[in-house]
């Protein structure tokens, strides 16, 4: 039991003097008295031991009650920033909700109006190509028609083969190129002009003006045949014995003045025949009056130039001469051309396109 009770004294002791200041381990020394007992010792330092370790106890729950409250201050007032932070942040979740959700009206109405603006831009371009193609096709249906009847100006106004087959020509490839099926009747027409084009039987007029002009130039070396004989009266002989009565003298006199001349040949050209150079001359007129003609596609004056040209040419020229009889077979072939040949009637294609326009106008 002692030993028990010096234990815990000692226990006592020992946190008495951990827990208790070194002066007042002091004054505790000094107030223990000598020659007091074991008893008397050991009570009060009991007593004051217990008062200590109240004041530390309650010392230590104040400290822990300033720190509980300093904590629950600190909290509280984290709490408090923590709130207002999150007001902060609701209200400009609910700014950019409402601004956004502005922002989408605005974006929506934008799109709408867009949209709006992107359709009458649609409808706009679609009436617009629709006019082109029109406008297009009616000019190729207006260039088709100035074609054709430009062929049948050229062949019927200028007797212009080449020119007219050209223009048929362009017009059939114009109708290709617009791929419309109402032309292709026209097209067919075309091809039926273009063939009865194609079938006459044309000359070839820069040979044969070339011929023309080597005939001409071959007259000035052609021989003259002879000359037209003149017969005259006979004259009463000048030494008749009779005398003169004065009718008698007076009808000599008469005679003389009037001359009669025949001739055996029953046309002869307009100058006399033995003015050579001029009888050259209208001979090369008739051949330059055959040429131009022959340009004028007129058969009849270039066939009666011809004609004149070689019937002189028979009558006053050798015609035992080989250039003669070169320059009368040349004449002679000359003569069977017929520069102005019978042509086509190429109004039918222009007739169809006609047709075709007025029925797309009703």
């Amino acid at each position: 039991m002692s030993k028990t009770k010096n234990k815990k004294t000692e226990t006592d002791s020992s946190d008495v003097d951990e827990s208790m200041p070194f002066n007042a381990i002091e004054d505790s020394s000094d107030e223990l008295q000598p020659g007091s007992d074991e008893k008397d010792s050991v009570k009060p330092a009991k007593t004051r031991k217990g008062g200590l370790g109240l004041a530390i106890a309650v010392l230590l729950s104040l400290a822990a009650l300033a720190a509980s409250g300093y904590l629950y201050l600190s909290q509280n007032s984290r709490s408090q920033q923590i709130s207002s932070a999150i007001s902060s942040l609701e209200s400009s979740l609910k700014t950019i909700r409402t601004d956004q959700q502005s922002s989408q009206q605005q974006l929506q109405q934008t799109v709408e109006r867009q949209s709006a603006e992107t359709q009458s831009i649609k409808k706009s371009m679609t009436r617009l190509f629709t006019r082109v193609e029109n406008t297009q096709q009616t000019w190729s249906v207006e260039e088709v028609n100035q074609l054709l009847q430009l062929a049948v100006d050229q062949l019927a106004l200028a007797g212009n083969i080449d020119g007219a087959l050209a223009a048929l020509s362009i017009a059939d490839r114009r109708i290709a190129d617009g791929g419309d099926p109402e032309l292709q009747p026209v097209r067919k027409q075309i091809a039926s002009d273009i063939a009865s084009l194609q079938q006459i039987n044309r000359i070839d007029l820069a040979g044969t003006i070339h011929r023309l002009r080597a005939v001409e130039d071959t007259i000035d070396q052609l021989p003259v045949g002879y000359q037209t004989p003149i017969s005259e009266k006979p004259e009463t002989a000048a030494g008749s014995d009779e005398p003169a009565s004065i009718w008698q003298q007076l009808g000599q006199d008469m005679s003389s003045l009037v001359r009669i001349r025949r001739i055996d040949h029953s046309e002869a050209p307009l100058l006399p025949p033995e003015q050579n150079y001029y009888l050259r001359e209208n001979s090369k007129a008739l051949l330059m009056s055959a040429r131009i003609a022959l340009l004028r596609n007129d058969t009849a004056i270039y066939r009666t130039s011809l004609q004149q040209a070689e019937q002189w040419l028979t009558e006053y020229f050798d015609s035992s001469s080989q250039k003669t009889q070169w320059v009368l077979s040349e004449l002679e072939n000359l003569s069977t051309i017929d520069p102005a040949p019978p042509l086509p009637d190429i109004t039918g294609s222009l007739n169809n396109l006609q047709s075709v326009t007025e029925g797309n106008q009703e």
